[in-house]
């Protein structure tokens, strides 16, 4: 239909937001928080992710570096998340504030 806007799947419409928002916390919670902190304030093994390098980084570049990972820095690859669930633990992590 002319005129209609769809959303790409990458990026979810507003009313949808929240939820991808939540997913993410769950996976942060399951896959992220024993080396970043159950805050993501960061822990023994893993930096802080509240920060304005986070919030800088655009969310294509951020949903890669989940797929591929820096192992030389302890950053496992992530790409046997689908997709979509990188795309909602990138959701997340943009929804925390630089501290």
């Amino acid at each position: 239909m002319a005129g209609c806007a769809i959303t790409p799947p990458s990026q979810p419409a507003p009313r949808e937001a929240s939820s991808e928002i939540r997913a993410g916390g769950k996976l942060f919670a399951q896959h992220c928080a024993s080396c970043h902190g159950v805050n993501a304030t960061g822990g023994t093994r893993a930096p802080s992710l509240h920060t304005p390098a986070v919030e800088a980084m655009p969310d294509k570049a951020l949903v890669q570096f989940l797929t591929d990972g820096n192992l030389p820095k302890g950053m496992p690859s992530w790409s046997r998340l689908t997709e979509e669930r990188r795309w909602q633990l990138v959701f997340y992590l943009k929804s925390l504030k630089a501290i």
